[in-house]
């Protein structure tokens, strides 16, 4: 960890003519003043102010009792279409939302964008010569410190924006907030459950310096918020300056006046290095009660001319104390060359780190704030209670296929043998010589019976609690709870993963291997992939399967035990969570509770459901999932040791002000699973599995975004053949949705349009029946993963792409009777 420092210097007057307005306004809540909003000299005079004055400066005084919820962040408004430069400090936290969602790595832009003086229609003949004046040294920026607005958006949300904050955060690699100072609590609060979503952080400046932009503007809330960062190396010894993984912790602020903070640091790293000019007796003295520790203290001083001979004093003092040798005193005079001593720096940490350390999570961080009487942000009864409910479900999983076939038993081969009698159902492909009645009548027997048998199951163990919990929590628990399933499921299922991933490399390396034990491993691997989905999809088969008996009258209407749970999911829809509408195994609709919940959720929006439904098709690990979570801010599951199965459904609403202009209430938006999928490649029927479901979400779709994230000529004429044919599909009914492509990854676009020939023979076919547009998109990386963030170029042409989505369908309101969700269903129960 990195500590010390002084704070900066105090603003002089700035703006004179608003100096003695100000003054009067200090005494008032800072309200009066006419110009107050845009004001810098009435923001900017005077430094610590409270929290309650900087949020009001920044419009969000609301929001300290209200706070800010993710679904605020993701409606569509107006600001969508018109996004620029922060002008006025109300536009600043709104600004940083909105980067920061959309993975940009400007996130932390906070100084405001002042006209340019312009042409005043003076005449300059006749006139004096200009003069030119030097401008006041220091000159005031016209913004904010980063960490402030940082600190003052966290403040203003709940605890699920800010852990969606900080995943964001993580991936443009930003340094991210460990303890936030004590502003709206009696004590520093440690961000555990913020980060608990982080897998990793993925090179920007990690931390603001004052040599970033606004980083020399002072600090007025930040003081005291300690950061941390990491450092992972790629394996390239010749580039990377450290060999092991790191984390880095830095302390804003001066040590004196963050004892608590300081404290914290020294207990938890394996060594604190603190800057500093001199030191001085109080100084001495402080850093004197922390010998005993096992922490390694460096010193780096920065003096402005010499050491002097007191420091020296006070300096051989403290090295017997604090164990201290030559190498870990390290001064950084005027003639010394800057990269010079980053190199030096580099080299003490690196063999620091060729010794044994000590290593600590955060969790077990937590452990020492809580000593230290920190607040930790999981330390809140709906958090545990969720948690214990989770961890009670999670705690029985061991192997996740013996678990899947013991707990989720309407789900496996009886759910497939239902799903392909439904199939026959509409399709009677081996009716054969049997009259069509005779024939539906033996297929709707045989559905029944299926059915029957699924409903006499039990919800066992871990689906019992799961189904309680739902039932049970208010929503923030249920929120808690359902955020903790996918933490420990995505855990389970990834060391599942990896301990059979390891097991197929090393029979697939060994000489004359039997390929039917690389088979099995293949099913092994499909079939331990296990998430919330497949607990919401066991509820919805109880349901469909309670319904049919109930509808064919083996049981009574009033012996039903899931009539509410269409109402349980519309509640986890309408909170962001993803609805599966085409099974991930089977590949099948469970229409009737899709068609319910549907149902139920247009009631709850009092009729008030119109849909413009977005969509996305593609190659499987082609960053479709990704594009849709930066266009929208969106949560759903990447790179968590699974691809996204079957489809998905998400409700982004629009706000009220807008829904007039673009013609409709709600964005509905569907994630499919990839095309050409590897591991359905070698099943006979993959290509009818691939039209089915490029069918079933373009039918359902307004505008459909094809991902062409690959080089491969082949691989896209299979995509575009596909995507043709359920266009053509679409003709024969009625329907015209509009086709964008996109195209990511592509490494040299002038070497892509040599094919542009080969491609546009396939999309010829589509010109009767859509409008088409070519979109292309840089990479998601800038370098090489781990330490690379999001691509700036990737992020702005997602903003661009998300401007245009929103332009075209605002431009075709007139042409378009907009869908609600009861034709919406029709859709789906047609398809």
């Amino acid at each position: 960890s990195f500590s010390g420092g002084h704070s900066t210097p105090g603003w002089a007057s700035v703006l004179s003519e608003c100096s003695e307005r100000n003054t009067q306004l200090e005494r008032r809540a800072d309200r009066e003043c006419k110009h107050h909003q845009n004001c810098v000299y009435c923001f900017f005079s005077g430094k610590g102010q409270s929290l309650q004055v900087f949020l009001v400066s920044l419009g969000l005084e609301r929001h300290q009792t209200t706070k800010l919820t993710l679904n605020d962040i993701l409606e569509i408004n107006t600001e969508t279409l018109h996004e620029s430069n922060p002008r006025t400090l109300e536009e600043i936290p709104w600004y940083f939302l909105r980067k920061v969602m959309a993975l940009n790595g400007m996130a932390r832009r906070t100084r405001l964008v002042s006209t340019a003086p312009g042409d005043n229609g003076i005449s300059m003949e006749g006139a004096e010569p200009i003069a030119i004046i030097p401008p006041p040294s220091p000159a005031p920026s016209l913004g904010v410190n980063p960490l402030d607005v940082l600190c003052a958006v966290l403040c203003s949300s709940d605890r699920f924006l800010q852990q969606e904050i900080l995943l964001k955060m993580s991936m443009c690699q930003f340094a991210l907030p460990l303890l936030l100072p004590a502003l709206d609590t009696p004590q520093c609060t440690l961000m555990l459950w913020a980060m608990r979503d982080i897998s990793q952080q993925q090179q920007h400046d990690f931390f603001m310096h004052r040599d970033m932009e606004s980083g020399n503007v002072p600090r007025d809330i930040s003081e005291g918020l300690v950061e941390i960062s990491w450092y992972f190396p790629g394996g390239r010894e010749n580039s990377d300056p450290f060999q092991e993984p790191i984390a880095v912790i830095n302390l804003r602020g001066n040590i004196e006046s963050h004892l608590q903070q300081f404290s914290f640091l020294a207990k938890v790293s394996s060594a604190v290095f603190i800057f500093a000019e001199c030191i001085s007796e109080r100084k001495c003295e402080l850093l004197s009660s922390l010998q005993g520790l096992r922490t390694k203290f460096y010193f780096i001083f920065n003096p402005k001319s010499t050491i002097t001979s007191k420091t020296q004093g006070f300096l051989n003092e403290l090295a017997p104390l604090l164990q201290l040798t030559q190498s870990q005193v390290l001064v950084k005079d005027n003639t010394t060359n800057d990269s010079d001593f980053v190199t030096r720096l580099q080299a003490t940490l690196a063999h620091l780190m060729k010794q044994p350390q000590r290593a600590v999570s955060i969790e077990g961080m937590a452990v020492t704030a809580r000593e230290l009487g920190f607040e930790v942000d999981e330390d809140y009864k709906e958090c545990e209670e969720a948690r214990k409910r989770a961890d009670e479900i999670t705690g029985e999983i061991r192997d996740v296929v013996e678990y899947k076939k013991r707990a989720l038993k309407l789900q496996g081969d009886p759910w497939r043998r239902l799903a392909a009698v439904e199939r026959e159902l509409c399709r009677m492909k081996k009716q054969g010589e049997t009259p069509t009645e005779v024939y539906k009548s033996q297929l709707r027997g045989e559905l029944l019976e299926l059915r029957t048998q699924q409903n006499s199951c039990d919800l066992t163990g871990g689906m019992g609690t799961f189904r309680a919990s739902l039932e049970q929590l208010c929503p923030m628990e249920s929120h808690y709870f359902l955020k903790w399933m996918r933490f420990g499921l995505n855990y389970i299922a990834r060391e599942n993963l990896s301990k059979l991933r390891s097991e197929y490399k090393e029979i697939y390396r060994t000489p004359g291997y039997n390929p039917e034990e690389l088979a099995k491993l293949d099913e092994l691997i499909a079939a331990s992939s296990l998430g919330v989905e497949h607990f919401m999809r066991e509820l919805g088969q109880f349901y469909e399967a309670e319904q049919s008996v109930c509808k064919e009258g083996r049981i009574a209407q009033s012996q039903r035990q899931f009539t509410h749970l269409p109402g349980t999911a519309v509640n986890l829809m309408l909170n962001g969570f993803p609805l599966e509408i085409i099974d991930g195994d089977a590949s099948h609709v469970p229409l009737q509770w899709v068609t319910d919940v549907l149902t139920e959720l247009h009631a709850k929006l009092e009729g008030k459901s119109r849909l413009l439904v977005l969509s996305v098709l593609g190659v499987q690990s082609t960053g479709k999932s990704t594009l849709l979570n930066s266009m929208f801010g969106l949560q759903l599951a990447v790179s968590s040791g699974r691809c996204t199965r079957g489809a998905f459904m998400m409700l982004i609403k629009v706000a009220e002000t807008f829904q007039q202009e673009l013609g409709c209430d709600f964005i509905l938006v569907i994630d499919a699973e990839g095309l050409r999928a590897p591991q359905l490649a070698k099943l006979e029927d993959s290509y009818e599995h691939d039209n089915e479901l490029a069918t079933l979400v373009i039918g359902l779709s307004d505008i459909v975004i094809v991902n062409m994230a690959m080089e491969n000529t082949s691989e896209m004429k299979d995509i575009l053949q596909i995507v043709v044919h359920a266009f053509l599909r679409m003709k024969e009914i009625g329907h015209k949705p509009n086709c964008l492509f996109v195209h990511q990854n592509v490494s040299d676009v002038s070497a892509h349009e040599q094919n542009m020939r080969d491609r546009n023979n396939f999309l010829e076919h589509l010109n009767e029946m859509t409008k088409k547009n070519n979109w292309y998109i840089p990479g998601l990386w800038h370098g090489v993963p781990p330490m690379a963030p999001v691509n700036l170029g990737y992020s702005e042409s997602v903003c661009e792409l998300k401007k245009y989505f929103i332009e075209f369908m605002r431009s075709r309101t007139l042409d378009r009777e907009p869908r609600d969700i009861p034709q919406f269903t029709k859709w789906v129960r047609n398809l």
